[in-house]
């Protein structure tokens, strides 16, 4: 098997920052060979990930052909991606489908919290696109089966780069490269020249345990959705991803943006996921 070190190490340190990642959010993944790649599993921490445990090995050319022609039903789509995992640890990451259509080696996509300021307001796809003209834009839309088969779309549009960067409206970023550490460079390049640029507070998940009350009747990101309804205010799950709704809600409007909810159609269709209740039933909760 191809060494896994670096990967395992990338994926600590990307998922050790919360910044990026919220308790079980995010997922990267390594094409092994020709057929098998290393994806986080889900609902696992990337920062708790080791060479024994948080990740799955999967036939990446067959969820590539499957998604030739998936099936409309999300609960299918949830099963039949199991199907894929020839050794692992639980179930692959919802979205091993993107993992598996980009055609580069190493994939990692996060929840940048700074980024999220932009990605979560009205003016955000107008400001990335003339920062990062070489960027993807893809509008909120369904994680999992939805957003791969966007991916896919834009793919199939003759969109090749050297070095991919997917802007997820409502969501978070994909780098995808050959080369590792250029992959996590750019990853990190993109969220601190946000931060930097806009002069945005450092975030401290401890400063933002004040939510505002809006944030329990609308939501600007998906894992907002699954973990805010928790019973259980001390989880991880409830704590980091409330409070980065928070910090990015605040600097929203302390930098004169509009933010941008989620609709309810969206948001209802997320919460019926069987990949999401999956997560949600997962120890992070």
């Amino acid at each position: 098997m191809s060494d896994l070190s670096e990967f395992i190490r990338i994926s600590q340190e990307l998922g050790d920052d919360m910044a990026f990642v919220q308790a079980g959010g995010g997922n990267t993944s390594q094409k092994i060979d020709a057929k098998i790649m290393a994806v986080k599993s889900s609902g696992s921490f990337l920062r708790d990930i080791t060479i024994n445990k948080g990740y799955c090995l999967v036939n990446f050319q067959e969820i590539k052909k499957y998604h030739n022609n998936l099936p409309k039903d999300e609960l299918r789509y949830s099963n039949d991606m199991n199907s894929f995992v020839t050794k692992g640890d639980g179930r692959p990451s919802m979205e091993s489908g993107f993992h598996a259509i980009i055609p580069k080696k190493y994939v990692l996509h996060s929840h940048p919290v700074y980024l999220n300021v932009l990605l979560c307001s009205e003016q955000g796809e107008e400001i990335l696109l003339d920062l990062f003209p070489y960027s993807l834009f893809i509008k909120a839309i369904a994680p999992g089966k939805d957003l791969s088969m966007e991916i896919l779309s834009l793919l199939n549009e003759g969109n090749s780069r050297e070095e991919y960067v997917f802007f997820l409206q409502n969501h978070g970023l994909i780098t995808a490269s050959d080369d590792l550490l250029a992959c996590y460079k750019t990853h990190l390049e993109i969220s601190n020249s946000i931060k930097e640029a806009y002069a945005f507070k450092t975030f401290n998940y401890m400063d933002n345990q004040n939510i505002h009350p809006i944030l329990f009747d609308n939501n600007l990101f998906p894992d907002q959705i699954i973990f805010s309804k928790h019973e259980d205010t001390k989880s991880p799950g409830y704590v980091e991803n409330l409070s980065a709704a928070n910090y990015i809600f605040t600097q929203i409007n302390d930098s004169k943006l509009t933010p941008l909810f989620l609709s309810n159609e969206l948001t209802n269709y997320i919460a019926s996921m069987d990949s999401e209740k999956y997560r949600f039933n997962l120890d992070q909760k």
